[in-house]
């Protein structure tokens, strides 16, 4: 079954809407690790989904380090990203941390650009990231 990607973003941003609620309940009676903990468990179902891992890894390993570094940083960020979301939830709530953390799609555009020179702006672009941005000024503006 092939889904048109507007239609999986869709579903992405709903799973979302479901999650930062979820985590900001579990931050209320877990540690920050704890969460953390929680949020990899269905990495423990990978041993069971490996179809296609010796694959990755063969790639992996053909790779020079230069073309490693960009591959191997999804670790890093996706940690530092979970762990930054979630003491924003942890320091005031779900609703407004995520009405904040919306505006990475400006970053996605801006480093696209810087890491890989992929250039995905026109005039429709520009606009809703400065509306987001003056959607973001309002809120901090009203809730410090």
């Amino acid at each position: 079954m092939h889904l048109p990607w507007y239609v999986t973003a869709l579903g992405a941003a709903l799973v979302w809407g479901i999650h930062y609620p979820l985590v900001d309940h579990a931050l209320k009676r877990f540690s920050l690790t704890g969460v953390l903990l929680l949020t990899a468990l269905p990495i423990l179902a990978l041993p069971f989904v490996t179809r296609g891992v010796d694959a990755d890894l063969a790639t992996l390993r053909a790779m020079s380090w230069s073309e490693r570094v960009p591959i191997l940083a999804l670790a890093l960020t996706s940690l530092a990203g979970s762990v930054l979301l979630y003491l924003s939830i942890s320091g005031k709530n779900a609703t407004l941390a995520s009405l904040i953390e919306i505006t990475y799609p400006v970053f996605v555009v801006l480093f696209a650009f810087l890491l890989f020179r992929q250039m995905n702006l026109n005039a429709s672009v520009l606009i809703g990231a400065g509306l987001v941005f003056a959607g973001v000024a309002v809120i901090v503006l009203g809730n410090p």
